[in-house]
């Protein structure tokens, strides 16, 4: 009788276990595009991922610069639209990003772990 309330009581522990996700653990792989509208008074680089009726936008950490840089080249437009395959975590962190009129706007901010232009 034991046995069974401690195997019971293990099966219970087991089934209640927290098995919370670290957010950094999240790799998604999404169609994007990488603007710039600060010429227009929109905001400066910044991801846009367009998904059913919404559109969501995203920064990219300091680090994750040199890759983008790496795949798109320099960024030195003020007005730009590059479509591209991200892949990418969130780091759980926000960014600001300069927009018109001098207003920012907050991101959540993403690491890039591989871009491609499409």
């Amino acid at each position: 009788m034991k046995v069974l309330i401690v195997l019971f009581g293990l099966l219970a522990w087991v089934s209640c276990h927290d098995e919370s996700n670290d957010i950094n653990e999240q790799i998604y792989e999404v169609d994007a595009t990488w603007t710039n509208m600060l010429a227009t008074d929109g905001c400066s680089w910044h991801f846009s991922i367009t998904s059913k009726d919404s559109t969501v936008s995203f920064v990219p950490s300091e680090e994750s610069r040199s890759k983008i840089e790496k795949e798109l080249g320099k960024i030195e437009e003020y007005y730009s639209f590059t479509d591209v395959r991200l892949k990418y975590s969130l780091t759980g962190s926000k960014g600001t990003v300069p927009c018109g009129w001098g207003h920012t706007a907050t991101y959540d901010e993403i690491k890039v772990i591989e871009i491609h232009k499409k």
